[in-house]
């Protein structure tokens, strides 16, 4: 197997750069006359050999679960930090493989179908890898951190001709599917107004603060930050996704973290598309720790026919109506108010 070519920082970084150009300029539309490439599948008796890019809690979740299937069978595993991608291959010690760099990874042969669940921020460039190597993926939320990538995500897919499954589990349950089915039905009357939240309390000290500037051992940190703004190791922001949201530059914070989940269930509801107006006003109001995220967040989005608002605090764990036990945990929710009445999803 060739040796991924060596690649430096800099010029990762002005690869990165061209990618919200490349995906804006080559829209799959213009492409109309090409055929998406051939995707090798496995044959019918043959079991779908799944490798993991992000060996984290969220990431061997993911993998437990397709596991678990009896066609499935785990062959490679990469993660920048040596202790979390060794854990997956004791899992799977009789066929899995290890990896510290992805492009490697992704020139193993035995190789049908890969899930991304590394940071937000290296979202785009390991899904748009994983189609150019012509593998499926299951890509975790959130699916990027800014519109072009995700059109360049998009692009990718298609001209692969590779299968993409966007990682929103809840999209997945029976209970989101009943409430679509009644949202539909008609029965709430014409809905004006959605109200969407997620809330928790980590007032007043966030997430904490660290003076460690050194990184763990095993972990390739340069790798780890990648194509986002250089800073030094934070042993906080790599501990899990829950501490990325305080970060901007690696998650976008708590809307990219939880409304991917919240929101969707309104979009499929109602089928609303892309909104005519979106505004949003917020900040970093009340936590002090190390983070630089917003603790604060409200948008409001205007579709032909309905307004829909999103509401995120990090300071109060209560929800509109005040429900739920009178302790410290996170809560979300949704509000259909129709002109028959108001339903209330969670």
């Amino acid at each position: 197997m060739k040796k991924p070519t060596s690649i430096t920082r800099r010029t990762l970084i002005q690869k990165a750069g061209t990618l919200t150009a490349i995906g804006l300029a080559t829209s799959y539309s213009s492409r109309a006359d090409e055929a998406p490439a051939a995707v090798k599948r496995p044959g019918p008796n043959s079991r779908i050999h799944l490798g993991i890019i992000g060996c984290g809690g969220m990431g061997r979740a993911n993998l437990g679960a397709c596991a678990r299937q009896p066609d499935v069978v785990v062959t490679a595993a990469c993660d920048v930090w040596a202790s979390r991608r060794e854990a997956v291959a004791r899992q799977f010690k009789d066929t899995c493989k290890t990896y510290g760099d992805f492009r490697a990874m992704l020139q193993q042969p035995d190789l049908d179908a890969v899930i991304v669940a590394s940071p937000p921020h290296w979202h785009a460039l390991h899904a748009i890898a994983v189609c150019e190597a012509g593998k499926d993926l299951y890509l975790q939320k959130p699916m990027t951190l800014h519109l072009a990538e995700s059109l360049a995500v998009r692009n990718a897919v298609k001209k692969s001709g590779c299968i993409c499954q966007i990682g929103t589990q809840i999209h997945a349950t029976e209970n989101y599917r009943r409430i679509v089915e009644f949202i539909r039905s008609g029965n709430l009357g014409p809905i004006g107004v959605v109200r969407t939240f997620n809330v928790m309390n980590q007032y007043p000290k966030g997430v904490g603060g660290s003076t460690a500037t050194e990184p763990a051992p095993g972990l390739d940190w340069e790798m780890w930050v990648g194509p986002a703004p250089w800073r030094p190791f934070h042993p906080i922001l790599v501990t899990d996704a829950y501490y990325h949201c305080s970060w901007m530059d690696y998650s976008g914070g708590w809307t990219p973290g939880m409304a991917p989940h919240i929101i969707d269930l309104p979009v499929w509801a109602l089928g609303l598309g892309y909104p005519l107006q979106t505004s949003s006003v917020g900040g970093r109001l009340i936590l002090k720790d190390d983070g630089d995220a917003y603790d604060h967040h409200e948008v409001l989005w205007q579709y032909p026919n309905v307004t829909m608002t999103w509401m995120s605090s990090l300071t109060n764990s209560y929800g509109f109506d005040l429900h739920g036990e009178p302790e410290p945990k996170r809560r979300l929710g949704i509000y259909f108010h129709g002109a028959n009445g108001t339903m209330y999803a969670n």
